[in-house]
């Protein structure tokens, strides 16, 4: 009984590895880090990514981005606190609407980053709701902003840097 050679499975090919070198030969990585791959085929908005788009964006927008997302989450927050009314957030102590925004503000800062300080406390069901949707949105969104932020973006390289 004669052994047959094994057979090539095309599936096993991860993108990298000898059939796209055999097909293409050119590099999927420029010398920059950017890539050398477009996508071809794909509608408008099947093409947009938004992780992409952080990944690829320069370090002060990326961190702008992020600034402005965390503003607005609390601002937000803030607001709806404020609309449940009096007595929702037990400490309270500004006389006016902008005092109590501006304290519900950064209640809202602490619940989102986890501090919790202590001296504000939700007093009804509907604030302990929206403590722990708030808290949820938190902890997804250093979840889900944390990729884009961290590893992956350290390792491209810089735009000044010559590779030989």
């Amino acid at each position: 009984m004669a052994m047959q050679p094994p057979t090539k499975d095309p599936n096993l090919d991860l993108g990298f590895g000898s059939i796209v070198a055999r097909e293409s030969r050119k590099r999927l990585l420029n010398r920059n880090g950017t890539f050398n791959v477009k996508r071809e085929g794909l509608g408008f908005l099947e093409s947009l990514s938004a992780y992409h788009h952080l990944l690829t964006i320069s370090w002060r927008r990326f961190l702008s981005y992020i600034v402005i997302a965390y503003v607005l989450v609390n601002v937000l927050f803030a607001v709806l606190y404020m609309a449940c009314g009096p007595g929702t957030l037990s400490g309270l102590t500004g006389h006016t609407v902008g005092d109590r925004l501006v304290q519900a503000f950064f209640f809202s800062v602490d619940t989102v980053a986890t501090i919790g300080y202590g001296n504000i406390v939700p007093a009804t069901v509907m604030a302990n709701v929206l403590v722990t949707l708030e808290s949820l949105v938190g902890l997804l969104g250093f979840s889900v902003l944390r990729p884009p932020g961290g590893a992956h973006r350290l390792q491209q390289p810089c735009g000044h840097r010559s590779v030989s």
